[in-house]
């Protein structure tokens, strides 16, 4: 859905749509609506400015995001051209005779609110360089008057590379009307240039997919002439999918309170106490042995590894290791704490939960037992948690007095698949080239921290272009033995966190790489040094790269990262980089300069696994806790006059092995993290777990 940035969280569901010009909206225009938070749009259409020209293939994709505090950005890419006039059709050949154009747009809702006082925002259109064929800047309100939602703005354009068109130049502003008691609405506006009206239509959220909702539009133009002064009036459809990435604490609680009216928890009266005796641990025969033993099983059952329980005085200390819920650590945690707080033994006052990776602990959440209790039953409140929530590296510094042996590890042999995809978009050659491939990679626990890993590689499809002798065929990915390494993870003390490797990477390269992470003391924000050495040829060709990133978290959900460089390409330079973490997807904006090159770009980062995979096995085959994609950009300059395809300038450092992402479930176990997620921990529970329990 879509709604104000001041509304409320639940807003109709016919509040607005995506408008073909990349923004939310009518059907050629802005509105002072944004995408909520956390929400991502993609549209695909063939309206086009008849004032470019007359093209047989027409084209419109927009992809944009909801970011927070009233911003949305949105990237457009427009393909208008005419295929039968290629000189060519072959690999190496440009195809290009019209605007095939790559843009940005942004709109930010001013944080206004009044009993009479519309909806209000500032936006832009095509932000980059360059060629500009929808260069505009612009100012809209919007307001619902019972079944009508109206929208009128200005913006001032700027006439567009070898053309006439000018894209929301002067006051433009519809109307939408709800047809009666449907999910259909009728819209008429004049977008600055001419007339349009058309129908849309918005879909039921589907549940079965996280919420996503269709908008589909039909429109026609009136009053459109070309560039000549011609009659141009033409008919198009646009098709949006709108998706909810994550779900907002309000929509866990109510999972919750629902999955908790179904199946009540028993009542708080066999809560801990100060007053009930010490537990004697381990001690077989006991209830707290038995107790222990239960939670134990009840732990295997869902599909956790290398459990063990114990207590360490008055805490509960339960021990796990996680490769089924691969989309956040905080699924598993959630699961581990509801189970060991419902099952606790007397005298329990706490309870920890320690996440192993190969074996070494990787952090420790600790909960008191009473208030935890209490919010699992919704008789507290988050807040009281909170207050005295804990977060460490692991195991507590009291000797832990456990009930039965180390249990074996869930699994011996992982096997994660993922793509790999190598990919240019809005080219000369084509509107997207691409070589796809399957990557699996098997890896097997070792000793603690240590793990053996084999990357292999089988290319899947390859666009032509990316064919031997087509225009991008170096980028082709190759077959193969990808990596084979021996990683070793470790704590260098309580903040500071190491992992390395040695072996073959590249396919055909020998050498080793590493990564150190400092959390800092004072506050949330950790340093980063990351460096890779490889040799070729029995030596004679070096690769080396190394990176050193300082990352601010100025909220759980906003990092912003500045660091330093030397790239494999033997150019060095500062980055700076903005992330904005929605649910378990990740959009990171950035600036990074090598040498001569600058770049801009942006990276979208989501899980490519189930939120409950397979359970431990001694073979188990999961899915990728991370597959990342994206886009840049070089600028232009009086050196780099053209925005030339350079995909191997400015690279930082790509380890094979991303020690964070693999263990440190991407950089969110850390205690702010962990404890702006207490709702999913609770939702987590009662949807993986609360049928263990009687």
């Amino acid at each position: 859905m879509v709604c104000a940035a001041s509304a409320s969280p639940i807003c109709h569901a016919l509040d607005a749509g995506v408008s073909a010009i990349g923004a939310t909206g009518g059907l050629r225009i802005p509105s002072a609506e944004v995408l909520a938070p956390g929400e991502f749009a993609f549209g695909v259409g063939n309206e086009q400015d008849v004032r470019l020209g007359s093209y047989t293939h027409r084209r419109n994709y927009t992809a944009g995001f909801g970011l927070g505090g009233g911003v949305e950005v949105f990237g457009r890419l427009a393909d208008y051209q005419n295929p039968d006039q290629y000189p060519s059709h072959a690999p190496g050949v440009f195809k290009i005779n019209g605007p095939r154009d790559l843009s940005a747009n942004i709109k930010w809702q001013l944080p206004l609110s009044g009993a009479w006082l519309p909806a209000l925002a500032v936006g832009a259109t095509d932000l980059q360089g360059g060629a500009s064929f929808f260069q505009s800047v612009y100012a809209v309100a919007s307001d619902q008057l019972g079944p009508v939602r109206w929208t009128l703005g200005y913006g001032k354009s700027k006439t567009s590379t070898g053309g006439s068109a000018r894209v929301l130049d002067g006051v433009f502003g519809g109307a939408e009307l709800r047809l009666f008691d449907t999910r259909a609405t009728a819209l008429v506006e004049h977008n600055g240039s001419h007339w349009n009206a058309g129908l849309r239509y918005y879909s039921p959220p589907q549940a079965w997919a996280g919420g996503a909702q269709w908008v589909g539009s039909v429109q026609r133009s009136f009053r459109a002439v070309d560039a000549a002064g011609l009659p141009a009036n033409a008919t198009s459809v646009n098709l949006s999918l709108v998706v909810p990435l994550g779900a907002p604490d309000g929509e866990r609680d109510t999972a919750s309170r629902a999955a908790l009216a179904a199946a009540p928890l028993p009542p708080l009266t066999s809560a801990a106490s100060s007053s009930t005796p010490a537990p004697v641990a381990g001690q077989p025969g006991s209830d707290i042995h038995a107790r222990q033993t239960a939670l134990a099983a009840a732990l295997r059952q869902t599909g956790l590894g290398a459990t063990r329980v114990g207590m360490a005085g008055t805490e509960l200390v339960v021990v796990y290791e996680n490769l089924r819920y691969l989309q956040t650590e905080a699924d598993a945690l959630g699961i581990v704490l509801g189970l060991a707080a419902e099952i606790a033994p007397p005298g329990a006052e706490r309870v920890r939960a320690v996440s192993l990776k190969a074996g070494l602990p990787v952090v420790g959440l600790s909960v008191p037992l009473a208030a935890y209790r209490a919010y699992l039953r919704d008789e507290a409140s988050a807040g009281a948690v909170r207050a005295e929530l804990q977060v460490g590296a692991g195991l507590p510094t009291a000797t832990v007095v456990w009930a039965d042996e180390p249990a074996a590890p869930g699994n011996r042999v992982r096997v994660a698949l993922k793509p790999l995809i190598n990919y240019t978009l809005g080219t000369e050659y084509s509107v997207f080239d691409y070589s796809l491939a399957a990557q699996a990679r098997v890896s097997a626990p070792l000793w603690t921290g240590a793990q053996v890993y084999a990357d292999l590689v089988q290319r899947v499809a390859d666009s032509p272009e990316m064919q031997p002798g087509g225009g991008y065929a170096s980028s082709q990915i190759r077959n193969g033995l990808q990596s084979l390494a021996l990683q070793q993870s470790l704590w260098l003390g309580p903040r500071v966190f190491a992992s390395g490797g040695a072996g073959r990477y590249r396919y055909d390269a020998l050498g080793a790489e590493g990564e150190l992470i400092a959390f800092l003391p004072w506050r949330e924000d950790s340093l980063h040094l990351r460096g890779q050495m490889l040799r070729r040829d029995a030596g004679m060709v070096r690769e080396e790269s190394s990176s050193a990133v300082y990352r601010w978290r100025a909220s759980p959900v906003w990092w912003v990262e500045g660091g330093y460089h030397s790239y494999a390409d033997r150019s060095q330079g500062p980055s700076l980089a903005v992330s904005r973490w929605l649910g378990d997807v990740a959009l990171q904006f950035y600036a990074r300069k090598g040498g001569v090159n600058s770049f801009l770009g942006i990276e979208l980062s989501l899980p490519l696994a189930p939120r409950q995979g397979m359970a431990a096995a001694p073979l188990q085959f999961t899915g990728s806790p991370r597959f990342t994609a994206g886009l840049r950009t070089l600028l232009t300059s009086s050196v780099n006059t053209g925005n030339w395809i350079l995909p191997a300038a400015a690279r930082p450092t790509d380890l094979s092995y991303k020690a964070e992402l693999e263990q440190l479930d991407a950089g969110r176990l850390t205690p702010d993290s962990l404890s702006a997620q207490l709702p999913r921990l609770r939702e987590a529970f009662f949807r993986y777990a609360r049928g263990l329990l009687p």
